[in-house]
């Protein structure tokens, strides 16, 4: 009795053709979720576009300094100042953090402080009280009382609703603040009514 294993021809062109469609099946649904994708990516910047992103705004309102004793090469005291943050925009939140503060007297660095994470939702403002210290300072230094100066750096991260957050760092200048000295000399605090900041970004991420 002889039996025929020949291959069936109608069989073998019915699986390469459902092969042939299952993997068409998938490239069809990876190229759906690309262009689905790309599409939702669009519409998110164009909502964040519309939203207007500003970015926070600083002010030192209170800056004030104990225990300074300079000289032609040294330099000591205790810093005390309060900045207060703002969130001008209407539909967005803020965080801010990797906030590092470093206080200048003329061009001498003198310290440097971390500030802990600042969250600000939509029009809103909060006040931050910082602290530093100079023990000595080795750095050469003027005699005469130049104006001191805050620089930050700090990470400022938008978020509104379901979107993804955006990052931007930041570079704050605070200039021009003033300290008037009483009669003991080794006292001050800040001229005026307080000192705007200006910042520029340094770079921007997306999530």
């Amino acid at each position: 009795m002889d039996v025929d294993f020949s291959p069936n021809p109608a069989g073998t062109g019915t699986t390469s053709r459902s092969r042939s469609g299952s993997r068409g099946c998938v490239r069809k649904l990876i190229l759906t979720l690309v262009l689905m994708f790309v599409l939702l990516m669009a519409i998110f910047s164009i909502v964040w576009f519309v939203l207007d992103i500003q970015e926070p705004t600083f002010q030192v309102t209170s800056f004030s300094v104990s225990n300074f004793s300079v000289s032609a090469t040294h330099l000591r005291g205790k810093y005390q100042m309060e900045l207060t943050i703002a969130n001008p925009n209407k539909k967005i939140d803020v965080m801010l953090d990797h906030l590092n503060v470093l206080v200048y007297y003329g061009q001498v660095g003198l310290s440097v402080a971390a500030l802990k994470p600042v969250y600000l939702e939509n029009r809103a403002n909060k006040t931050v009280s910082m602290y530093l210290v100079v023990r000595d300072s080795p750095e050469f230094v003027r005699k005469e009382v130049p104006e001191s100066m805050v620089k930050m750096v700090v990470r400022a991260r938008f978020e509104a609703g379901i979107l993804p957050s955006k990052e931007k760092f930041l570079d704050v200048y605070c200039g021009d603040l003033d300290v008037g000295f009483f009669s003991a000399k080794d006292s001050g605090k800040l001229l005026g009514i307080g000192k705007h900041c200006h910042d520029h970004e340094v770079e921007e991420e997306d999530d």
